[in-house]
């Protein structure tokens, strides 16, 4: 036997002239402090009077006042079963007789939207108490579990009972048996409190049909459509992985739904309610400024009753096989649609900012599409127009697109604020409310009652025979077994003569024998009723006692069933603070993990910087004992080159003093000749000129200036070669002539004369190697030219340079401050590693007010990796100690490349 399925029908009906407006009803928050003045107050059960603050802006010094005409309005005083019975009641009975239906709220973020809708356990909002009457009214009438099965594409099939047992078993019965449960079963989902039913229940139930609730929950967020039911996989690495987005769909009737969603079967309330807490807890929920519990989505509760009529016998719901063919109409499916809508909310007054901000960019979004869908309804059903309607704008207007187009009975609840501080927002909810009440939707015909020629009432006959069934089982036991014969029967009264007293005495005996057993009776019955009697006072009595007893019971099973249930509410508050603690715990496990991570690597750092500064001292004492030596052999270098120049000066004095010695003999010579020649009358023999030559001594001549000599020491040197003339021809020695103070010696820039000494008394000086020691008092100024475009080595040693002045672009006036050039060039190597060539010279000032650069060193930086250093090559020039530094920092990385060349570049 097949199952067979049924759609939702389609009621729609165009042309239909029974048409009525959407209802829309007015709920006003109360104020948090009742003295506060409010803006918006009820003039009468259905007008609202908006009134704004007396800051307010106004226009020709009037303060304008607005008044708004509701269905109905509901005062801060209202309660929530006023609300519900003027609201939702009626959207219950049209559930039972087989009509869709949609009631959403609407406000602003802070209104009263989640509590009108939802309540709390000791006041109910307006989905508890929908379950409750619903259940109230089909409660004797509902099948078994899974005799009708959702088959996912907004349909449902019917099951026999054999294949709804079954899958009881499969699904209910089985899991439990696999793995008992040690607690007792609780319901942690709807809250520790006890809530409160409602007692109402709808009349317009259809005995002869059987009833199935189904509930589903989803919720619009970002404009993305979730459910809120779907079992998510648990990994236990990653955790629960995130929810899968859910599409919409239309099925064979042009219903709008969702695909592949959820639907459960529910059999009473509290089942429901469970349900709806479970897709609470997931539900996006956040803080914002104005709101502790702000509401980040559209959530939508669905409820769908299911009915099909029973069988001729009124046993179970009819199926292919009573009857020749099953077709959906011979099934109904009817749907309430609760849907609690996110409030507007503006930036300004918000202050949102990331994942806030843009869910509330999508949800004003939404809620805009959603007012010009009812705005284009309307300006088609007023103007006769044919405009399209933009449903698929928003998935909260795609999804509803049934119900505004004819299918259903639509309501709105808009809930207001008070407070002056939402008038403005306020005005534009009123304005969109006033505007929904003038589009029209078209009446939904009902669709519950099957005309199938069954016999009406064959539920009760049903029941009826069960019942009467039961009770002739149950009395035949204890019936007992009487005797209404009296005696013994009558003979044959026939008399066949006259004298025929046989006959006769036979009867005679009969009547006597019945007269006996009568009298007997008679005292057995006065006996029976004497004992009954006394057996009924017993009885009395008995059960007198047994009532005190089973009150007193009764009692006890009230008292532990208060304790049960005390016990049972301590034992939740127990385990969810564990559940909590546990949590805590867990987190508090992690937190002091991820400390321990942070703690070793933290530890690693410091036991590397260690290492690091070890090495780095280490290195610094080597070099600085490499660099003393090299300073202690560069000094030794510098005093032997400074002997050697003075050595040098002394021979270029007495050069000097030989050659002035020679000028003087020479002029003492010219002038004694005469004088000579006057006294003795003879020519004197000429003195050889051993030591000078008239060359030589006119080049001396013309290269000493005679007029920066002091007198004084020409008369002594003239005196001493007078003195040699007259004692011996020769020249006295050295030591025989006066040398005059080192202050009377001239310079020889003073006197204008140029050494000419001969190769081999005076050495060749590289100004490169000899040059004057960095330890000197001078302060030197570098010149930094270094490009943009330069990398960075970050290499360990680095060039110091005390005073530094660094520039991209060479001009005349950086060169004057400085004493000191550097010019920074990089290049790639073979090996493609950065090489960074420090080129160094010395700045020279020219006469003609420039300056010009001696280049004198090259420096070299490279950076290498560990596992990339290379052999020495055997031809490479190993580093000279004789060598003069740099810098005055000790350069490891200092590579001489070939004989370095000077060169001068004028700037």
């Amino acid at each position: 036997m097949k199952p067979q399925r049924g759609k939702t029908p389609r009621k729609r009906n165009a042309n239909s002239p029974f048409q009525e407006p959407v209802e829309v009803y007015c709920r006003l928050r109360p104020l948090d402090d009742p003295n506060e003045p409010a803006c918006a107050k009820p003039l009468s059960n259905s007008v609202v009077q908006l009134t704004p603050s007396d800051n307010a802006v106004v226009r020709n010094g009037q303060v304008k006042e607005y008044q708004y005409t509701f269905q109905n309005v509901f005062d801060e005083f209202s309660s929530q079963k006023a609300v519900f019975d003027r609201t939702a009641l009626p959207l219950v009975e049209d559930l039972v007789a087989g009509k869709n239906g949609l009631l959403f709220t609407y406000g602003i973020t802070g209104s009263g939207k989640t509590y009108t809708m939802t309540g709390v356990p000791q006041d109910q909002g307006i989905l508890p108490r929908c379950l409750d009457v619903l259940f109230n009214s089909i409660g004797e009438l509902q099948s078994k579990k899974y005799v009708f099965k959702p088959d996912r594409m907004n349909g449902f099939e019917v099951q026999t009972e054999a294949d709804a047992m079954l899958e009881r078993q499969k699904k209910d019965i089985m899991p439990n048996l696999t793995t008992p449960s040690k607690t007792p079963s609780k319901r942690p989902e709807s809250g520790d409190i006890e809530r409160i039913m409602d007692p109402t229940a709808v009349g317009s139930v259809e005995d002869d049909n059987c009833y199935a609730v189904f509930v589903s929950y989803i919720e619009i967020y970002n404009n993305y459509v979730y459910d809120l039911l779907d079992d998510l996989p648990y990994n236990p690495i990653t955790g629960y992985k995130p929810p899968q987005t859910k599409i919409l769909r239309t099925d064979s009737s042009d219903n709008m739904y969702v695909h592949n969603c959820t639907e459960v079967e529910v059999k009473q309330p509290q089942d429901a309610i469970d349900v709806f807490y479970k897709g609470q807890k997931r539900r996006k929920v956040a803080h914002t400024t104005l709101n502790a519990e702000s509401s980040r989505s559209h959530s939508v509760f669905n409820i769908r009753l299911v009915q099909a009529p029973l069988d001729g016998k009124g046993e179970e719901v009819i199926q292919d096989s009573d009857e020749e063919a099953y077709d959906s109409d011979r099934i109904c499916v009817s749907q309430l649609s609760l849907v609690d809508l996110a409030g507007s909310e503006r930036t300004n007054r918000t202050k949102n900012s990331g994942d806030r901000l843009k869910e509330a960019g999508n949800i004003n979004q939404s809620l805009m599409v959603l007012r010009t869908c009812l705005e284009i309804l309307r300006e088609n059903q007023t103007a006769g127009n044919s405009k399209l309607v933009p449903y698929r704008d928003s998935r909260l207007t795609h999804l509803f697109k049934t119900f505004f187009d004819g299918d259903g009975k639509v309501r709105m609840i808009v809930c207001v604020n008070p407070r002056f501080t939402e008038y403005e927002e306020t005005i534009h909810v009123m304005k969109f409310a006033e505007m929904t009440q003038e589009v029209l939707i078209t009446k939904s015909v009902s669709n519950n009652k099957f005309d199938m020629g069954l016999t009406p009432g064959r539920r009760r006959l049903h029941q009826h025979q069960i019942e009467n069934g039961r009770l002739e089982e149950e009395m035949a036991p204890h019936r007992p077994q009487i005797d209404f014969s009296i005696g013994p029967p009558f003979p044959l009264l026939e008399l066949v003569t006259p004298t025929d007293d046989l006959t006769i005495c036979n009867i005679g005996l009969c009547l006597d024998e019945r007269l006996r057993r009568r009298q007997l009776m008679i005292l057995d019955y006065e006996q029976s009723c004497a004992e009954f009697r006394a057996q009924l006072v017993d009885f009395e009595k008995d059960y007198n006692s047994l009532r005190n007893k089973c009150s007193e019971l009764e009692e006890r099973a009230a008292m532990r069933e208060k304790e049960a249930s005390r016990i049972e509410s301590k034992n939740r508050s127990l385990e969810r603070k564990l559940e909590e603690m546990s949590r805590v715990l867990k987190d508090l496990e992690k937190e002091n993990q991820l400390l321990g991570l942070q703690v070793q690597d933290k530890a690693w750092k410091i036991q590397v910087e260690k290492n690091a500064k070890e090495k780095l001292r280490s290195d610094y004492k080597s070099r600085l004992q490499m660099n003393n030596q090299a300073w202690e052999k560069n000094m030794e270098k510098t005093r032997r080159q400074m002997e050697i120049e003075a050595e040098n000066q002394l021979d270029e004095r007495d050069r000097k003093l030989d050659m002035l010695r020679d000028i003087v003999n020479e002029q003492d010579a010219v002038v004694a000749t005469p004088r000579t020649r006057s006294r003795a009358g003879q020519n004197p023999t000429p003195k050889p000129r051993t030591h000078t030559t008239p060359a030589s001594i006119q080049s001396a001549r013309s290269e000493i200036d005679m007029s920066s000599i002091g007198a004084s020491t020409i008369a002594s040197s003239a005196r001493a070669a007078a003195a040699g003339r007259a004692g011996n021809t020769r020249v006295p020695p050295r030591s025989a002539v006066r040398i005059p103070a080192a202050k009377s010696i001239p310079n020889l820039s003073q006197v204008g004369l140029t050494p000419t000494t001969s190769k081999s008394r005076q050495p060749v000086v590289n100004p490169r190697y000899h040059r004057r020691s960095k330890s000197s008092g001078n302060a030197e100024v570098w010149l930094e030219h270094k490009p943009v475009d330069c990398v960075d080595t970050n290499t360990l040693m680095q060039p110091k340079m005390t005073k530094k002045k660094s520039v991209s672009k060479l001009d005349v006036k950086d060169t004057k401050s400085a004493s000191k050039y550097v010019l920074t060039h990089q290049e790639q190597d073979s090996s493609d590693e950065l090489v960074t060539k420090l080129v160094k010279g010395d700045v020279i000032k020219t006469p003609s007010g420039g300056s010009a650069v001696v280049f004198n060193d090259v420096e070299t930086l490279r950076r290498l990796s560990p596992g990339t250093r290379k052999r020495r090559s055997p031809t490479t020039p190993m580093y000279d100690p004789e060598m003069e530094w740099t810098d005055t920092e000790d350069r490891c990385s200092t590579a001489v490349e070939g004989h370095k060349r000077s060169k001068t570049t004028n700037l």
